[in-house]
């Protein structure tokens, strides 16, 4: 990973000279060096030990609980209620651990999928090659529909129109021209440029968004209230547990039946199948959730969504489909709905992928009677 300070500030020229690269292109061993100097063109993420990942299940004021109770039941030797108790809790953690295991796995299935190429030029030549082995000073090709796939310069070519409303919420393609920059991540509608990479990996627009975003760490609503539901749960189970102990001291009974009332209570005190019953729900609502295509990273997430009174959102494609579409057709005076449609496709080309031309054209396409209406206007 590497960056270039202020590329919006600096000429193609003066980053040229920076980088030690020309218009030309790097060869593949340069090329092979800048790797191994600057690292892959990818943000890495922090993977969790699947061991501490499934031990971390067993952590937390409920599972504390049940484990005591697990530990009194072997001290007294009541065999039975250990074997119910410890299936229990490994039962909550099998569900969680398993749940977002798969869901983990579909990510990174998608991730595969959705792996962008680059057209880069090397040794002189054009070659295709995964955007993860882009360096600093390579020239690459962009065009329409491709995926930018880090921060270029752009320095040949008449010019682009980029869709960069996932990084900057801007609603329309923005257009750029020779010495502006490309952001990794944006989508090119329109147009073809060469590109100098001047940023790669965490050091690109994008990267730095998402580190920002992975230093973030909350706790949901729900783990908060079972946080909460735990603490009280524990409180009153140690407080009843001390007065037995101090009352059965004072009676002079012994540690043998002490620890059975102990273990009375505890039992008694927590929800042993809360967490299996919610991981369950919540891992049947995730299966729901994966048949219509969305992904669920973390079961927790479900119930946050699920109690969602108020969602925020800007008029981008945050959460929407990204996608311009033509609501109603408001027509003036003699003139029909389909006359507009049809006046608004022939005054647009379908060739350039223009949003607004794409829009009305796929309105137009969706008329019952569009040929008819095409053949009564050319008659």
């Amino acid at each position: 990973m590497a960056s270039t300070e202020g590329p919006e500030k600096n000429g193609v020229e003066e980053l040229l000279e920076k980088l030690s690269a020309s218009k030309d292109g790097l060869s593949s061993s340069e090329a092979e060096r800048r790797l191994q100097r600057y690292g892959t063109n990818e943000i890495p993420e922090k993977k969790v030990n699947p061991a501490v990942k499934f031990l971390s299940f067993f952590w937390g004021p409920i599972p504390w609980m049940i484990e005591a109770a697990v530990v009194m039941s072997a001290l007294i030797q009541h065999w039975a209620d250990f074997a119910i108790i410890a299936l229990l809790l490994a039962l909550n953690a099998i569900v969680g651990f398993w749940q977002e295991h798969q869901a983990g796995n579909a990510i990174e299935l998608l991730k595969q999928r959705l792996a962008p190429t680059a057209r880069v030029l090397r040794d002189g030549k054009w070659q295709e090659k995964p955007a993860r082995e882009l360096v600093p000073g390579d020239v690459v090709r962009v065009r329409l529909g491709d995926i930018i796939p880090a921060d270029v310069k752009l320095i040949e070519g008449a010019y682009l129109q980029v869709d960069q409303s996932a990084l900057t919420g801007e609603s329309l393609p923005v257009e750029k021209k020779t010495s502006n920059v490309g952001y990794s991540g944006s989508i090119v509608r329109q147009g073809e440029m060469n590109g100098l990479v001047v940023s790669t990996g965490e050091k690109t627009y994008f990267g730095k968004t998402t580190k920002l975003v992975e230093e973030s760490k909350t706790q949901s609503h729900f783990q908060k209230a079972i946080i909460r539901i735990g603490d009280y749960l524990i409180f009153l189970a140690l407080i009843l547990v001390a007065v037995i102990v101090l009352v059965s001291l004072f009676q002079g009974q012994s540690i043998i039946g002490i620890l059975q009332f102990a273990l009375v209570l505890t039992v008694a005190a927590i929800p042993a199948a809360l967490p299996a019953v919610l991981s369950v729900t919540m891992a049947l609502g995730a299966i729901d959730l994966a048949k219509k295509e969305a992904i669920v990273s973390k079961l927790v997430a479900i119930e946050e969504m699920a109690g969602m009174d108020v969602l925020c959102a800007d008029k981008t494609g945050t959460i929407t489909k990204n996608e311009l579409t033509v609501g109603d057709v408001k027509p003036f005076s003699k003139f029909t709905g389909d006359d507009v449609l049809l006046c608004g496709t022939l005054a647009s080309r379908e060739e350039d992928r223009d949003p607004i031309d794409t829009a009305i054209i796929s309105k137009f396409k969706e008329l019952k009677d569009a040929s008819d209406t095409l053949t009564s206007f050319i008659s």
